[in-house]
């Protein structure tokens, strides 16, 4: 039976972004659960850490959005086939999380 995937972020592309192109790539429906800003609050206390986005696998709930994407690309075939391919994938997606910061 094909995972269920439930994806919680705010209404906007920011972290949560990666991990809709990701489950996109892997053809997987997912539920694009965007909150708004001024409901974070309430919602914060429900989550792991406080932290978005939550990637629901099953039903477990799952944060960092760099870890979820690393797990998704392995799920799609999308991981470097040694640890130097891993360590140079990881390098480039850090680089670009850095701009982002």
């Amino acid at each position: 039976m094909a995972p269920t995937y439930k994806l919680t972020y705010f209404n906007v592309k920011g972290l949560g972004e990666a991990i809709r192109i990701l489950l996109s790539y892997g053809q997987q429906e997912f539920e694009d659960n965007r909150i708004e800003f001024d409901e974070w609050q309430k919602i914060k206390l429900t989550t792991p850490f406080g932290k978005c986005p939550i990637l629901e696998i099953n039903g477990k709930p799952l944060h960092q959005s760099a870890a979820i994407c690393r797990y998704l690309a392995k799920q799609f075939g999308l991981a470097g086939k040694d640890d130097w391919e891993n360590l140079e994938i990881d390098m480039i997606t850090d680089t670009i999380t850095d701009f982002r910061i």
